[in-house]
């Protein structure tokens, strides 16, 4: 895993200073070498955490009589027997960036078709003057770019890169702000800035004679609605035991994330077929749900090397400022936190990690979200004014005491809800079901009008549970989840790798119909029936916790009061620039998820210094 880098203008070699500084700001990426090569129009930069091919796997890496240059950030599982694939090309090392090169030379743009794994590249043809880059299919490595002051193409791994150059001033986008408000992070398809743009996951990016061509390559396959679930439970399990042993290879040492929960467990027990050994490492929240319990019996059962990690070892009101430099935009997720914690821990013992990120958004784990959505859309008659009561009072007694509240009853009652809202598709009534400030709280919040961009769904819709299901693997698992894992691992340099993610095995995932994922009773009804064995019994029975830290917990911390008191109770802080003062009110007394993510955004206001 590395941090790139670059500028394209004329007589690029005399913005070499530029690209260094670049460079620079991206060393927690890429800790163990760096590098920086400029072509007459072009200057590529390099920071590398070295995985594979230790000793001559060095970037910018070079091809083709110095023709060809490429600065490569992520891994290509499975990229030693694509080379077998490439006989005529002679192979200078054994890493897997000269793939990419090897794979250009015959296919030319085309490769993006060949090309598994994780990746963001920027591949520079000298003879074409072309610049051509590429994101993966999901999200998972991250790729800027902007116009400089003089017309310069500059574009880096991070935001914070792109203005280290130096050649870029950047403006806030207003738009942006209103999405993060209700979403809690920045949507994937914009950034924070106006004038600093993001390749969208499954796009590539050709720069030819001053201008800008850009491309989707990829799309989610159909849906097969002929499929068994005994078939999808065979298949599933053959792709997911494969992609988590393509995973593993690597040259340095590899470890699992593990929660304790259904995704995370299958990993480290698929793991534990093709290694020896394998280091796990747990989190949990002191005062919030304890999953170590959970995480121990999976440990225990597979026999892996086992190290735990809480909050309370650590000043949450120091963290809370550090996540506005980690992440270059505002991010009111609050696993963030335990991410970068565990990140930290989990680099002292190895360089890669296994995680069950992507799970979720493949198989319907979200059933807060999800089984509502699927009583909302069924024929079933409204409950009675006894049961509805019932239902409201079992959510109150679960909410109050920090209970996760799944029953049939309580996604009834929210589905009858969500009808009653009318919203005129699921899509429309999901995107609402999880916004954090409402469009009437957020038309009287923010200063000037906001504009809410609708989504536009890139395939063939059916308004069923399937478009929700993709949705989110198109926009919150890119937006949140994917920007959540990089940023916080990388901040340390370690290099997170997510199996669910596998080119193959998610194309099957998004192929399968979500009545073989979802019922009003079950969650990841495939991942149960072929993985159900691998589990303890506790785990089998339980249902979906989440990562997300106990914010209101948090918020009553005498250190993060003194936060509060700091950067939301003055008026005269840069936030009240965009929002009203006196329509936050309500949320500055309160130690509500609203509060933190007002919170999180005058923090990042403030260190960012921000020019509004």
């Amino acid at each position: 895993m590395c941090g790139i880098a670059g500028i394209v203008a004329p007589q690029a070699a005399e913005l070499q200073p530029h690209v260094h500084k670049m460079v620079g700001g991206l060393l927690h990426r890429g800790p163990d070498e760096r590098g920086v090569y400029s072509f007459t129009n072009c200057s590529l930069g390099h920071t590398r955490l070295a995985v594979v091919d230790l000793g001559s796997g060095q970037q910018p890496m070079l091809a083709g009589h110095r023709k060809h240059g490429i600065v490569f950030n992520g891994e290509i599982y499975g990229y030693l027997k694509l080379k077998n694939q490439l006989p005529n090309y002679s192979f200078t090392t054994s890493s897997d960036t000269e793939l990419i090169l090897a794979l250009y030379a015959q296919h030319g743009q085309q490769l993006l078709t060949h090309l598994p794994g994780m990746f963001a590249f920027a591949l520079w043809d000298e003879q074409k003057q072309e610049l051509f880059c590429a994101r993966d299919r999901f999200g998972e490595k991250p790729f800027y770019y902007a116009i400089g002051k003089n017309g310069e193409f500059v574009f880096a791994s991070e935001i914070k890169a792109i203005i280290a150059s130096g050649l870029i001033t950047p403006k806030l986008n207003h738009t942006a702000i209103a999405h993060y408000l209700q979403h809690l992070y920045i949507g994937p398809y914009e950034t924070v800035y106006t004038n600093i743009f993001t390749l969208p996951p499954a796009h590539s990016l050709v720069l030819r004679g001053g201008e800008v061509t850009i491309n989707r390559y990829w799309n989610f396959p159909l849906i097969n609605e002929q499929i068994s679930l005994s078939e999808a439970t065979s298949t599933f399990q053959s792709l997911f035991k494969s992609a988590v042993s393509s995973q593993l290879v690597a040259d340095v040492p590899v470890g699992a994330f593990l929660s304790g929960g259904l995704d995370s467990s299958t990993v480290v027990a698929a793991a534990r077929d093709s290694v020896a050994t394998l280091k796990t490492f747990s989190f949990s929240f002191e005062d919030s749900i304890n999953e170590l319990p959970y995480a121990r019996e999976i440990a225990k059962k597979y026999h892996t090397d086992h190290t735990e990690l809480s909050d309370n070892q650590y000043d949450i009101a120091d963290l809370i400022v550090k996540m506005g430099s980690v992440f270059d935009e505002p991010f009111a997720d609050s696993s963030n936190i335990p991410t970068y914690l565990i990140s930290k821990l989990a680099k002292e013992h190895v360089t890669v990690v296994l995680t069950g990120d992507g799970g979720d958004e493949l198989l319907g784990g979200y059933t807060g979200w999800y089984q509502p959505l699927l009583s909302a859309q069924s024929n079933t008659p409204p409950l009675s004014s006894a049961l509805t009561m019932l239902g409201r009072q079992l959510f109150r007694v679960a909410n109050k005491l920090r209970l996760p509240y799944r029953s049939e009853l309580g996604n009834r009652l929210a589905g009858e809800q969500i009808k009653q809202q009318q919203h005129p598709s699921l899509l429309a009534a999901h995107s609402a079901q999880t916004s954090y400030f409402s469009d009437v709280e957020l038309s009287t919040l923010l200063l000037e009008p906001y504009t809410t961009v609708p989504y536009r769904p890139h395939w063939q819709t059916n308004n069923s549970l399937d478009d929700v299901l993709r949705m989110d693997v198109d926009t919150y698992m890119p937006g949140d989840i994917l920007t959540k894992i990089d940023r916080a691992a990388m901040a340390h340099g370690l290099e997170l790798r997510a199996p669910f993610l596998d080119r193959d095995l998610a194309e099957f995932c998004l192929s399968i119909p979500y009545r073989l994922k979802v019922s009003a009773s079950e969650d990841k009804i495939v991942l149960r029936r072929a993985f159900e064995d691998a589990w303890t019994d506790s785990i089998r029975k339980r249902k979906k916790q989440g990562f997300g830290a106990p914010v209101d917990k948090w918020l009553t911390l005498p250190k993060v009061q003194e936060l509060k008191s700091h950067y939301l109770h003055d008026k005269n802080r840069a936030l009240y620039k965009l929002v009203s003062y006196e329509a936050c009110k309500p949320y500055l007394t309160a130690n509500t998820y609203q509060t933190w993510v007002l919170l999180t955004l005058s923090i990042w206001l403030e260190e960012q210094k921000i020019s509004l």
